[in-house]
Protein backbone atom coordinates (compact mmCIF):
# COMPACT_ATOMS: atom_id res chain seq x y z
CA UNK A 1 0.00 0.00 0.00
CA UNK A 2 1.50 3.09 -1.46
CA UNK A 3 0.23 6.39 0.08
CA UNK A 4 1.61 9.46 -2.67
CA UNK A 5 1.48 12.84 -3.03
CA UNK A 6 3.01 14.41 -6.57
CA UNK A 7 5.57 12.16 -6.91
CA UNK A 8 5.24 10.25 -10.43
CA UNK A 9 9.15 9.80 -10.71
CA UNK A 10 9.68 8.34 -7.60
CA UNK A 11 6.28 6.33 -7.44
CA UNK A 12 7.57 4.97 -11.14
CA UNK A 13 10.82 4.12 -9.69
CA UNK A 14 9.22 2.14 -6.51
CA UNK A 15 7.16 -0.04 -9.73
CA UNK A 16 9.96 -0.74 -11.92
CA UNK A 17 11.46 -2.01 -8.00
CA UNK A 18 8.60 -4.40 -8.13
CA UNK A 19 9.10 -5.20 -11.61
CA UNK A 20 12.64 -6.83 -10.71
CA UNK A 21 11.23 -9.05 -7.83
CA UNK A 22 11.63 -12.78 -7.56
CA UNK A 23 8.58 -13.08 -5.83
CA UNK A 24 5.18 -12.05 -7.99
CA UNK A 25 2.22 -12.58 -6.24
CA UNK A 26 1.36 -9.44 -4.79
CA UNK A 27 -0.96 -6.81 -5.26
CA UNK A 28 -0.55 -3.34 -5.66
CA UNK A 29 -2.39 -0.21 -3.86
CA UNK A 30 -1.88 3.70 -5.10
CA UNK A 31 -3.68 5.97 -2.77
CA UNK A 32 -3.46 9.03 -4.68
CA UNK A 33 -3.52 12.57 -2.62
CA UNK A 34 -2.70 14.71 -5.80
CA UNK A 35 -6.28 15.78 -6.65
CA UNK A 36 -4.51 15.72 -9.81
CA UNK A 37 -4.34 13.24 -13.30
CA UNK A 38 -0.43 13.23 -12.70
CA UNK A 39 -0.65 9.18 -12.45
CA UNK A 40 -2.44 8.16 -15.07
CA UNK A 41 -0.29 6.97 -17.64
CA UNK A 42 1.62 5.11 -14.51
CA UNK A 43 -1.41 3.22 -13.22
CA UNK A 44 -2.34 2.28 -17.11
CA UNK A 45 0.80 0.68 -17.80
CA UNK A 46 1.56 -1.45 -14.34
CA UNK A 47 -1.93 -2.41 -14.37
CA UNK A 48 -1.54 -4.61 -17.15
CA UNK A 49 1.53 -6.07 -15.27
CA UNK A 50 -0.04 -6.91 -11.34
CA UNK A 51 -3.78 -6.20 -9.59
CA UNK A 52 -3.35 -2.64 -9.24
CA UNK A 53 -5.70 -0.68 -7.39
CA UNK A 54 -5.68 3.50 -7.71
CA UNK A 55 -7.14 4.73 -4.94
CA UNK A 56 -8.17 9.16 -4.57
CA UNK A 57 -9.93 9.33 -1.67
CA UNK A 58 -11.26 12.42 -0.59
CA UNK A 59 -8.62 12.72 2.63
CA UNK A 60 -5.23 14.28 3.59
CA UNK A 61 -2.76 12.95 5.71
CA UNK A 62 -0.66 9.59 5.83
CA UNK A 63 -2.33 8.58 8.85
CA UNK A 64 -4.98 8.40 6.84
CA UNK A 65 -3.87 7.41 3.77
CA UNK A 66 -2.33 3.86 4.92
CA UNK A 67 -5.61 3.10 7.02
CA UNK A 68 -7.84 3.93 4.00
CA UNK A 69 -5.43 1.68 1.50
CA UNK A 70 -5.52 -0.93 3.99
CA UNK A 71 -9.22 -1.30 4.24
CA UNK A 72 -9.27 -2.51 0.17
CA UNK A 73 -6.56 -5.06 0.64
CA UNK A 74 -7.03 -8.44 -0.22
CA UNK A 75 -3.72 -10.15 -0.01
CA UNK A 76 -2.97 -12.22 3.80
CA UNK A 77 -0.08 -9.90 4.19
CA UNK A 78 0.25 -6.00 4.06
CA UNK A 79 3.01 -3.38 3.94
CA UNK A 80 3.28 0.40 3.94
CA UNK A 81 6.27 1.11 1.53
CA UNK A 82 7.07 5.22 1.11
CA UNK A 83 6.62 6.47 -2.30
CA UNK A 84 10.53 7.01 -2.83
CA UNK A 85 11.78 3.55 -1.75
CA UNK A 86 12.85 0.43 -3.13
CA UNK A 87 12.66 -2.50 -2.78
CA UNK A 88 15.97 -4.71 -3.23
CA UNK A 89 14.95 -8.27 -6.05
CA UNK A 90 14.84 -10.23 -3.10
CA UNK A 91 12.61 -8.34 -0.84
CA UNK A 92 9.02 -10.23 -1.10
CA UNK A 93 10.51 -13.58 -1.48
CA UNK A 94 12.64 -13.08 1.70
CA UNK A 95 9.40 -12.19 3.47
CA UNK A 96 6.94 -14.74 1.71
CA UNK A 97 9.51 -17.70 3.07
CA UNK A 98 9.63 -15.87 6.77
CA UNK A 99 5.84 -16.50 6.80
CA UNK A 100 6.08 -19.89 5.37
CA UNK A 101 7.84 -21.09 8.22
CA UNK A 102 6.64 -19.34 10.57
CA UNK A 103 2.95 -18.83 10.89
CA UNK A 104 0.42 -15.93 10.64
CA UNK A 105 0.51 -14.06 13.08
CA UNK A 106 3.75 -12.62 13.28
CA UNK A 107 5.76 -10.01 11.73
CA UNK A 108 9.31 -9.16 9.90
CA UNK A 109 11.12 -5.66 9.51
CA UNK A 110 14.91 -5.69 7.84
CA UNK A 111 17.38 -3.34 7.42
CA UNK A 112 17.73 -0.28 4.88
CA UNK A 113 20.40 1.09 2.87
CA UNK A 114 20.83 4.23 0.85
CA UNK A 115 21.04 4.54 -2.84
CA UNK A 116 24.60 4.21 -2.94
CA UNK A 117 23.96 0.50 -1.40
CA UNK A 118 25.33 1.78 1.63
CA UNK A 119 24.17 1.41 5.59
CA UNK A 120 21.58 4.66 6.08
CA UNK A 121 22.70 7.54 8.23
CA UNK A 122 18.90 7.25 9.47
CA UNK A 123 19.38 7.03 13.08
CA UNK A 124 21.11 4.32 15.03
CA UNK A 125 19.79 0.40 14.06
CA UNK A 126 20.31 -3.38 15.66
CA UNK A 127 23.52 -4.65 13.51
CA UNK A 128 22.18 -8.62 13.75
CA UNK A 129 19.31 -10.45 13.05
CA UNK A 130 17.19 -11.25 15.95
CA UNK A 131 13.47 -11.34 17.46
CA UNK A 132 11.99 -8.22 18.67
CA UNK A 133 10.90 -6.86 22.30
CA UNK A 134 9.61 -3.69 23.51
CA UNK A 135 13.13 -2.42 23.50
CA UNK A 136 14.91 -3.03 20.44
CA UNK A 137 11.66 -1.88 18.68
CA UNK A 138 12.89 1.48 18.58
CA UNK A 139 16.14 0.44 16.79
CA UNK A 140 14.87 -2.74 14.97
CA UNK A 141 12.14 -1.44 12.95
CA UNK A 142 11.13 0.94 10.25
CA UNK A 143 8.16 1.79 8.77
CA UNK A 144 8.11 1.40 5.36
CA UNK A 145 10.36 -1.86 5.74
CA UNK A 146 8.02 -3.26 7.84
CA UNK A 147 5.42 -6.60 7.02
CA UNK A 148 2.12 -7.70 8.18
CA UNK A 149 -0.61 -10.54 8.49
CA UNK A 150 -3.60 -8.46 7.15
CA UNK A 151 -5.61 -10.12 10.19
CA UNK A 152 -3.61 -8.78 13.03
CA UNK A 153 -3.83 -5.43 11.34
CA UNK A 154 -7.45 -5.43 11.22
CA UNK A 155 -7.53 -6.96 14.98
CA UNK A 156 -5.44 -4.26 16.49
CA UNK A 157 -7.25 -1.80 14.99
CA UNK A 158 -4.81 -0.52 12.05
CA UNK A 159 -2.89 2.69 12.90
CA UNK A 160 -3.13 4.73 15.20
CA UNK A 161 -4.25 8.46 13.33
CA UNK A 162 -2.78 10.37 16.41
CA UNK A 163 0.72 9.69 15.02
CA UNK A 164 2.85 10.27 11.98
CA UNK A 165 3.51 13.70 9.87
CA UNK A 166 1.49 16.02 10.34
CA UNK A 167 -0.77 14.37 13.18
CA UNK A 168 -0.69 15.89 16.69
CA UNK A 169 2.38 13.47 17.57
CA UNK A 170 5.09 13.29 14.63
CA UNK A 171 6.41 10.14 14.55
CA UNK A 172 6.61 6.51 16.14
CA UNK A 173 3.27 4.75 14.44
CA UNK A 174 5.58 2.42 13.36
CA UNK A 175 6.84 1.22 16.98
CA UNK A 176 2.95 1.91 18.20
CA UNK A 177 1.88 -0.42 16.03
CA UNK A 178 4.51 -3.36 16.17
CA UNK A 179 4.04 -2.47 20.34
CA UNK A 180 -0.08 -3.27 19.68
CA UNK A 181 0.74 -6.29 17.70
CA UNK A 182 3.12 -8.12 20.11
CA UNK A 183 0.39 -6.96 23.45
CA UNK A 184 -2.10 -9.16 20.61
CA UNK A 185 0.60 -12.21 20.75
CA UNK A 186 2.17 -11.46 17.71
CA UNK A 187 5.92 -12.09 17.55
CA UNK A 188 8.52 -9.50 15.66
CA UNK A 189 11.68 -10.56 13.83
CA UNK A 190 14.37 -7.87 12.42
CA UNK A 191 15.92 -9.52 9.63
CA UNK A 192 19.11 -8.32 8.63
CA UNK A 193 19.06 -9.37 5.04
CA UNK A 194 15.76 -7.90 4.28
CA UNK A 195 16.73 -4.82 2.54
CA UNK A 196 15.06 -1.50 1.24
CA UNK A 197 16.82 1.10 -0.04
CA UNK A 198 15.68 4.67 0.78
CA UNK A 199 17.58 8.32 0.71
CA UNK A 200 19.73 9.26 3.32
CA UNK A 201 17.42 12.12 5.18
CA UNK A 202 19.62 15.72 5.06
CA UNK A 203 21.72 16.34 7.73
CA UNK A 204 20.88 19.87 8.49
CA UNK A 205 19.85 20.31 11.87
CA UNK A 206 16.19 20.84 12.77
CA UNK A 207 14.64 21.34 16.03
CA UNK A 208 11.10 21.58 14.83
CA UNK A 209 11.23 17.98 13.21
CA UNK A 210 13.41 16.95 16.51
CA UNK A 211 10.70 18.47 19.28
CA UNK A 212 7.66 16.77 16.47
CA UNK A 213 9.44 13.20 16.51
CA UNK A 214 10.03 13.34 20.03
CA UNK A 215 6.77 13.92 21.06
CA UNK A 216 5.40 10.68 18.80
CA UNK A 217 8.06 8.76 20.69
CA UNK A 218 6.92 10.01 24.45
CA UNK A 219 3.37 9.65 23.79
CA UNK A 220 3.72 6.01 22.38
CA UNK A 221 6.25 5.34 24.96
CA UNK A 222 3.78 6.37 27.59
CA UNK A 223 1.07 4.85 25.54
CA UNK A 224 2.06 1.35 25.79
CA UNK A 225 3.33 0.53 29.00
CA UNK A 226 7.08 1.25 28.15
CA UNK A 227 9.12 -0.34 31.47
CA UNK A 228 11.21 1.86 33.29
CA UNK A 229 14.59 0.49 31.58
CA UNK A 230 13.54 1.94 28.17
CA UNK A 231 11.96 5.00 29.45
CA UNK A 232 15.60 5.94 31.27
CA UNK A 233 17.24 4.78 27.92
CA UNK A 234 15.23 7.28 25.31
CA UNK A 235 15.22 10.19 27.76
CA UNK A 236 19.12 9.96 28.73
CA UNK A 237 20.43 9.66 25.55
CA UNK A 238 19.42 13.18 24.33
CA UNK A 239 20.37 14.52 27.89
CA UNK A 240 23.45 13.15 27.17
CA UNK A 241 23.62 14.51 23.79
CA UNK A 242 23.18 17.89 24.87
CA UNK A 243 26.04 17.85 27.72
CA UNK A 244 28.79 16.73 24.99
CA UNK A 245 27.64 18.66 22.46
CA UNK A 246 27.75 21.59 25.02
CA UNK A 247 31.50 20.35 26.18
CA UNK A 248 32.49 20.04 22.41
CA UNK A 249 31.01 24.06 22.27
CA UNK A 250 28.86 22.70 19.35
CA UNK A 251 25.42 24.63 19.67
CA UNK A 252 23.60 23.71 16.83
CA UNK A 253 23.97 19.98 18.38
CA UNK A 254 23.20 21.41 21.95
CA UNK A 255 19.80 22.88 20.67
CA UNK A 256 18.65 19.97 18.45
CA UNK A 257 19.57 17.40 21.30
CA UNK A 258 17.64 19.77 23.71
CA UNK A 259 14.71 19.91 21.73
CA UNK A 260 14.66 16.19 21.18
CA UNK A 261 14.45 15.20 24.79
CA UNK A 262 11.51 18.38 25.14
CA UNK A 263 9.54 16.75 22.73
CA UNK A 264 10.12 13.23 24.14
CA UNK A 265 8.82 14.65 28.07
CA UNK A 266 5.99 16.52 26.33
CA UNK A 267 4.31 13.47 24.39
CA UNK A 268 5.12 11.18 27.46
CA UNK A 269 3.30 13.54 30.08
CA UNK A 270 0.60 14.87 27.96
CA UNK A 271 -3.25 14.40 29.42
CA UNK A 272 -3.34 12.30 25.47
CA UNK A 273 -0.93 9.83 26.54
CA UNK A 274 -2.20 9.53 29.58
CA UNK A 275 -5.72 8.33 28.48
CA UNK A 276 -4.36 6.32 25.57
CA UNK A 277 -2.29 3.80 28.44
CA UNK A 278 -5.80 3.81 30.66
CA UNK A 279 -7.56 2.70 27.69
CA UNK A 280 -5.18 0.60 25.93
CA UNK A 281 -6.21 -2.98 27.17
CA UNK A 282 -2.61 -4.58 25.75
CA UNK A 283 -1.10 -6.43 28.35
CA UNK A 284 1.93 -4.75 29.56
CA UNK A 285 5.21 -6.14 27.87
CA UNK A 286 8.48 -7.21 29.50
Amino acid sequence: MISTLARPVEVEAFLQGLEKQTYKDFEVILVDQSRSNIYDDIVERYSAKWPLKHLRPDISGLRYARNFGASVAVGDIIAFPDDDCIYEPDTLERVNAYFCKTDDTGFITGAVLNFDGAPTTMGRWLTRSQNLNQHNIWTGLIEFNFFIPRQMFEKIDRFDENLGIGAPYGAAEGPDLALRLMAAGSQGYHDRTLLVRHMDKPTTLSGERAYDYGTGMGYVLRKNHATLKTVATFFIRPFAGVCLSLVRRQSEKAAYYFKTLQGRLSGYFCRAASEAARHNSGKILS
